[in-house]
C-alpha cells in the first residue's frame, strides 16, 4: 500500500479531530503503545520472570496497571488503593499461586520436566554421562519458581488498601564450559585428570581406550601440580548460580487525587527476607569474579563455625522430612527490601503506572563460605548420575570436606544487593470487556542476578462473559535469542465474583512445537482465590 503524503495525512487528522476527538485520542494511544513495543522489542532482550506468582498476569505478560488486591504486592502497591466501582471486592484471600519457568538448551521437554521435578528417578549410565558432558558444554540450563504460599488484602473506605503475602522465590542458572561439564558428569574420569585411582588401589593412566568396566571402578582422578589449573582458569566462561529466599510482604495503597478527569493513587511496600540458599560462582577471563556460597543446614551443609574451612557436604539430609526441607528450613540470611508505586487514571479508562520494587539487600551470615583461589589437583567420585546439577552427594562428586575438589574458606558475612527493577506501564480499558497495555521493566540495581536488559511486553484481557476471561500477548524471550513468546491464560470467576481460579503459560508455542536449540516450559496456576 502506498503511504499518504504529509499534506493528505494532515487533512485526515484534522477531520478526525473535529468529528471524533475521543476516538482519535484512543486510537493514537493504542498506536503509540504498539509503536513503542515494536521499537523496544527490536532492540532489547528479556531475562526475568517479571509477573512473579500472579497467574492472572502471566497469560498476558503485562501487570503494572492491571493487578489488584494482594496480587499488586511486589509489582505496584499503588493499585491496592484503586477501586473501579463500589461493586469491587473489599476482601480477598488466596493460597498456593505459583509461576514456574524452566529452560534448557539441550534437554527435550520430557527430560526437562523430569530433571526439575523428579531428578532422583534419573540414573545415567557411563555412556549417557559421557553424552551429557558433551550436551551440557556451553548450554544454558535454568529454572525459576515463584510461589505465593498465602495472601490476604482488605480495602477500607477513606483509608486505602492493605495486603500481606508470604512468597518463596527460587532461581537457578548454569552454563558450564567443556572442561567443567566433563568434571561434573564424569568426575575422576574427566580428561582433565591424567591419572585414575581404582577401587582396588591401582593407579592407571586416563586413556580414551579404557573400558567401561574400568571407568566404573574409578574412585578418584589426579593431576600433577605443574599442570593443575586454578579454579578461575578451570571455570573460565562458566556460571553456576542459585538463590532461594522467603518473603514476608506488607503493602499499603491509597488515593491521593479523586476525580473523573484524573485520579492518582500511591502505594508502598515492605519486604522482610529469610535467605535459605545462595550459590554464586562465576569465572571470566581466567579469574573468579563470583565465589560465594551459603546454604541452610537443613539441606545437608554442616559447616559449623564460619572460621572452619572445607565444610562437609553430604547432600540433602535423608532424615529430614520434605515438609521441613520446603517449608521449615533453617534460614541463613536476613534482609529488607522496599517497593513504591504510582497509578494515574485518566477519564476512568486510561491507566498509567510507575513503580520500583525489590530495592534492598540480604545478608548471609550463617554457613557462609568463599571459594579459595586454589588449584584443582584431584577429585573423588565418578560424577553425577542425573541432569540436575544441584542433586549430588559425596558418593558421586566430592565438592567439600576432606580431599575435596574445591577448597572453601569461611567468612562471617555475604552482603547481596537484591535485583531491583523499575516498571513503567500503560493500558486502556473498554467497558471491562477489553483491557490492553504495555509494560517496560528496567534494571534498577546492578547485581549479577538482575535482568541485563529491559523487558518489553504487550498484552491484554478479553472477557467473554461474566465467568470467563482470556488473556494473551507477546514479548521477547529472555533465554533464546530472537525468540518471541506468546503467553496465554484463562481465568474463571464465579457469578458473584467470590471465587476465582485460572491457568496460564508464558509461551503457548512450546507446548505444541519443539523449538530449535532446547526447551522452554512455563506455566502458572491459581485455584484458591476468594473475594467478598
Amino acid at each position: 500500500m502506498k503511504p499518504l503524503d504529509s499534506s493528505c495525512s494532515k487533512i485526515v487528522l484534522i477531520c478526525l479531530a473535529k468529528e471524533y476527538p475521543a476516538l482519535l485520542l484512543r486510537e493514537a494511544f493504542l498506536l503509540t503503545l504498539l509503536g513503542l513495543f515494536g521499537y523496544w522489542a527490536s532492540v532489547f532482550d528479556a531475562r526475568a520472570q517479571a509477573e512473579r506468582s500472579v497467574f492472572t498476569a502471566v497469560g498476558r505478560g503485562v501487570a503494572t496497571t492491571f493487578v489488584t488486591d494482594y496480587q499488586a504486592v511486589g509489582i505496584n502497591p499503588a493499585n491496592l488503593g484503586f477501586r473501579r466501582s463500589f461493586r469491587d471486592p473489599k476482601f480477598t484471600i488466596g493460597a498456593l499461586e505459583g509461576n514456574v519457568t524452566m529452560f534448557s538448551g539441550t534437554l527435550n521437554r520430557r527430560e526437562l520436566l523430569q530433571t526439575v521435578f523428579t531428578p532422583q528417578r534419573i540414573n545415567l549410565t557411563q555412556q549417557e554421562k559421557q553424552q551429557a558432558a558433551v550436551r551440557f558444554a556451553g548450554s544454558a540450563f535454568g529454572f525459576n519458581f515463584d510461589v505465593m504460599l498465602a495472601g490476604v488484602s482488605i480495602y477500607v473506605k477513606k483509608i486505602g488498601g492493605f495486603a500481606f503475602t508470604i512468597n518463596d522465590r527460587v532461581n537457578f542458572f548454569s552454563r558450564l564450559n567443556r572442561t567443567t561439564s566433563e568434571i561434573v558428569f564424569l568426575g575422576g574420569n574427566a580428561s582433565y585428570f591424567p591419572f585414575l585411582l581404582l577401587s582396588n588401589g591401582r593407579v592407571v593412566a586416563n586413556q580414551p581406550t579404557l573400558s567401561e568396566e574400568v571407568r566404573q571402578r574409578v574412585i578418584a582422578g589426579f593431576i600433577d601440580e605443574p599442570r593443575a589449573q586454578t579454579y578461575g582458569q578451570l571455570l573460565d566462561g562458566s556460571r553456576f548460580s542459585s538463590n532461594w529466599y522467603r518473603e514476608l510482604n506488607l503493602a499499603y495503597g491509597t488515593k491521593l487525587i479523586d476525580g473523573y478527569q484524573v485520579s492518582l493513587h500511591a502505594g508502598v511496600g515492605l519486604r522482610l527476607l529469610r535467605g535459605l540458599a545462595l550459590i554464586n560462582l562465576v569465572a571470566q577471563d581466567g579469574q573468579l569474579i563470583r565465589d560465594q556460597i551459603a546454604m541452610s543446614p537443613t539441606f545437608g551443609l554442616s559447616f559449623g563455625p564460619a572460621q572452619i574451612n572445607n565444610p562437609s557436604f553430604v547432600g540433602l539430609q535423608e532424615n529430614v522430612s520434605n515438609f521441613r526441607k520446603v517449608l521449615a528450613a533453617t534460614p541463613v540470611g536476613t534482609g529488607v527490601a522496599f517497593d513504591a508505586g504510582l497509578q494515574m487514571t485518566i477519564k476512568r479508562n486510561f491507566y498509567l503506572g510507575i513503580a520500583v520494587s525489590n530495592i534492598g539487600s540480604i545478608n548471609w551470615t550463617g554457613n557462609a563460605y568463599q571459594l579459595a583461589d586454589a588449584r584443582l589437583r584431584e577429585i573423588q567420585g565418578g560424577g553425577i548420575n542425573t541432569y540436575n546439577l544441584l542433586v549430588t552427594s559425596s558418593n558421586n562428586l566430592q565438592l567439600a570436606g576432606e580431599r575435596s575438589a574445591l577448597e572453601w574458606r569461611g567468612i562471617s558475612n555475604i552482603r547481596q544487593q537484591l535485583p531491583g527493577v523499575l516498571r513503567i506501564g500503560a493500558s486502556y480499558e473498554y467497558f471491562r470487556t477489553f483491557h490492553i497495555g504495555i509494560d517496560v521493566i528496567l534494571p534498577a540495581t546492578e547485581t549479577a542476578s538482575n535482568i541485563e536488559q529491559p523487558i518489553i511486553a504487550l498484552g491484554g484481557d478479553y472477557r467473554l462473559n461474566r465467568w470467563i476471561k482470556i488473556s494473551t500477548g507477546f514479548n521477547r524471550d529472555g533465554y533464546q535469542t530472537n525468540k518471541i513468546n506468546f503467553p496465554a491464560g484463562i481465568t474463571y470467576t464465579a457469578s458473584r465474583r467470590f471465587f476465582e481460579m485460572g491457568l496460564a503459560t508464558r509461551d503457548l508455542i512450546t507446548f505444541f512445537a519443539q523449538p530449535p536449540g532446547g526447551s522452554n516450559l512455563a506455566f502458572s496456576v491459581g485455584f484458591a482465590r476468594f473475594k467478598w
